[in-house]
């Protein structure tokens, strides 16, 4: 019995850290640039509403792939489709780093966004379809972290080269490259480990799909309405969309906010981002702690997006101490990191089984909306001379996010005691 159990655990730590390393050095290079827009703003001669425009252009080709890519993994599974994407994603950048047109980068962040698109359905459903139900929460969180950190460490390493070495941010593109190709290389090497359960092909996908609808098998169409017409998912959608322009806004351009608001160093204003994202990756871990065992998952959510709100706000309005700065986004950035596993375990508790990954690629395409569009418009805020709006407009979004999440948790309820009675019924 104990050997079956070190057995579970080996192979559930197994596969939990081949997805992480890919999800690493996708959220690396998400990040990996936009703490550089000052340098961007100069070398390429456009405005940061411009700059903004990539992030927007990345997003919008992200989250209108994401639902496909989730059907896509639940038709045929995962890791094909996952090794594609991030094959996709290194092809991209290595253009923007060749690349002297804007446009042309634009054209491959767009490619990159795309790439981006599988990590989320496939690696959730992996985990969802192999990991001990058990260990879900602290796996989702272990993910996450691992994306966090990856955000976390891009601009300290792209800052590093750029410094104390003389690259310029082309070259620190490159070389973050090279070690993409590590990444794919042990995820070719370790395989086999990977087991896709039952999302292998389409006939399975589509029992699952049947048993959960009491013996009906379910077209893909089918099951995206049942996705669609749910009013949890619907209130989780709407959570990443405003989500996305609170938190996606306030991490992208706090640099150059800080910068053109309070005059703040690029060197300090890239300190305090630097411990955002490196307290949200811990975040993440203490929040997969509480998500296996505190089931109020809307409650954790809720408290930790009203405090980061309240950071926002005040980052906004007052000139800081660098110490006090690093402080409250150090702080924020814990917070922002426990809601992860938080809004993870509810889209797994909400979404029809068999569909796990076009239920993660729907709410996750609700990035979309927010990811279009608050590049440009906090770009368009600092061009406009109201930094301080970078930091008030996040901490709006953040509050309308407790709304969608309280909102989520409602209906979840309802549905749960309909279902109840129904079968005493």
């Amino acid at each position: 019995m104990a050997d079956a159990a070190a057995i579970g655990l080996k192979q559930d730590v197994r596969v939990v850290g081949i997805l992480s390393g890919g999800h690493f050095m996708s959220h690396y290079y998400t990040m990996m640039l936009p703490p550089l827009f000052p340098l961007l703003h100069d070398d390429l001669g456009v405005s940061y509403a411009l700059l903004g425009l990539l992030l927007s252009l990345k997003s919008l080709a992200s989250g209108t792939t994401q639902l496909p890519a989730g059907i896509l993994v639940d038709r045929y599974g995962a890791r094909k489709i996952l090794i594609f994407g991030f094959s996709m994603i290194l092809v991209s950048y290595l253009f923007v780093a060749m690349s002297a047109s804007f446009w042309m980068i634009a054209l491959a962040f767009m490619l990159a966004g795309i790439g981006n698109a599988v990590f989320h359905p496939a690696d959730y459903s992996i985990m969802n379809q192999t990991v001990r139900a058990s260990r879900m929460g602290r796996s989702f969180s272990a993910h996450t972290f691992a994306g966090h950190l990856g955000s976390a460490l891009a601009p300290v390493v792209t800052l590093f080269l750029i410094a104390a070495l003389g690259w310029d941010w082309r070259e620190a593109v490159l070389a973050s490259l090279a070690a993409g190709l590590f990444i794919i290389f042990g995820l070719l090497s370790q395989w086999s480990h990977i087991h896709e359960g039952t999302a292998k092909s389409s006939k399975v996908g589509t029992a699952e799909a049947a048993s959960a609808a009491g013996g009906v098998e379910l077209t893909t169409w089918q099951s995206i309405m049942q996705i669609v017409a749910s009013k949890p998912m619907l209130f989780l959608f709407l959570f990443f969309s405003m989500q996305s322009l609170g938190s996606g806004g306030f991490k992208n351009f706090a640099v150059a906010g800080l910068v053109t608001l309070h005059g703040t160093s690029l060197s300090a204003a890239g300190g305090a981002l630097t411990g955002f994202l490196f307290a949200s990756a811990f975040g993440v871990l203490v929040g997969g702690v509480l998500a296996d065992y505190d089931k109020r998952h809307a409650r954790t959510a809720s408290v930790a997006l009203f405090v980061t709100a309240v950071i926002s706000l005040l980052v906004g309005a007052v000139d800081m101490h660098y110490a006090l700065l690093v402080f409250f986004f150090t702080l924020a950035g814990l917070f922002q990191g426990v809601i992860r596993p938080a809004r993870d375990m509810m889209i797994r508790a909400a979404s029809p089984k068999g569909s796990v990954g076009k239920a993660f690629g729907f709410v996750f395409s609700g990035q979309a909306i927010g990811g279009t569009i608050s590049p440009v418009v906090f770009g368009a805020m600092i061009d406009l001379g109201a930094p301080e709006w970078v930091f008030y407009a996040s901490a709006l979004f953040l509050v309308l996010c407790i709304l969608a999440v309280l909102g989520s948790a409602r209906e979840a309820r309802k549905a749960a005691s309909a279902a109840g009675q129904a079968v005493r019924g």
